[in-house]
C-alpha cells in the first residue's frame, strides 16, 4: 500500500512516555487524596485525552477531572516530559520515509506544547512534517478529525494516507477518516485490540513495507 501521507500517533507508536504518564497520574492522585490506580488502568491513559481518562477511571465529577488534568501538568511540564524513549529504530523509519518523499507527521490527543518538547529533546521535531495535536486548554480527543485536518493541509486524499497507531482509539480514528490504519503491537494495546486494523506491525521494523510497499 504505497502512501504519501502517514499520520503517527505519538504516545506508545514513537515514544514510551509511560514512565513520565503514570507517575504524573499518581502525582495528581495523591494531591487530590484519591485512590492509587493499578497498572492496567494505568495503561488506559495512554491514548485518550486526560480528561476523558480521569473521567473514565477516577471521578464522575468534571470539575474534580479538571483539577486532575491541572495537577498532573504540574508535574508533566518540568518532569514528566524527560521520562521518555524514542522506540528502537523509530527515527531511522521517520528518516527514510522522508526519503522516499512520503509526508509523516504527529496526529495525537496529546497537548500540541508537549509533543514539540518532547520532539527537540528527543531530536525528533525536523523528523516530521507536520504536528496536529490540541491546544492545552482542549479536551479534544477526536483523532479523526485531526486526521482530516492534516490531510486538507497537505492536500493529500484519504486513500493515499495511512495511520499508525497503537490502540483502539488510532483504529477507529483511521476508520472515521476514511483512511487505512497499521497496529502496533509493541506499544500499549490490549490482546486483540489491533484486529480492527487493516495491517498489523510486531515491531518498528515492520512498518516501512506495509507503508512504502518494499519487500
Amino acid at each position: 500500500m504505497k502512501k504519501k501521507l502517514v499520520l503517527f500517533d505519538f504516545d506508545g507508536t514513537i515514544v514510551d512516555n509511560s514512565e513520565g504518564i503514570y507517575n504524573c497520574i499518581r502525582y495528581a492522585l495523591s494531591k487530590k487524596g484519591l485512590p492509587p490506580l493499578s497498572e492496567d488502568i494505568l495503561r488506559k491513559f495512554v491514548g485518550p485525552s486526560l480528561f476523558d481518562s480521569f473521567s473514565w477511571y477516577c471521578t464522575d465529577d468534571p470539575e474534580e477531572a479538571e483539577e486532575l488534568v491541572a495537577l498532573y501538568r504540574e508535574r508533566y511540564a518540568p518532569i514528566g516530559t524527560t521520562e521518555v524513549f524514542v522506540f528502537d529504530g523509530m527515527k531511522e523509519l521517520l528518516k527514510r520515509l522522508r526519503e522516499d518523499g512520503i509526508k509523516v507527521a504527529v496526529c495525537s490527543s496529546k497537548p500540541h506544547r508537549f509533543v514539540i518538547k518532547i520532539s527537540k529533546e528527543q531530536g525528533l521535531q525536523e523528523l516530521f512534517d507536520g504536528f496536529f495535536c490540541p491546544g492545552l486548554g482542549s479536551h479534544i480527543s477526536d483523532k479523526s478529525g485531526l486526521a482530516l485536518e492534516a490531510m486538507k493541509h497537505f492536500g493529500i486524499s484519504a486513500e493515499e494516507t495511512v495511520f499508525v497507531g497503537d490502540t483502539k482509539f488510532d483504529i477507529a480514528a483511521a476508520r472515521d477518516a476514511g483512511i487505512e490504519s497499521v497496529g502496533v503491537l509493541y506499544g500499549f494495546s490490549e490482546e486483540g485490540e489491533m484486529d480492527a486494523a487493516d495491517y498489523v506491525a510486531s515491531e518498528v521494523k515492520d512498518i516501512y513495507p506495509l507503508i512504502a510497499g518494499a519487500e
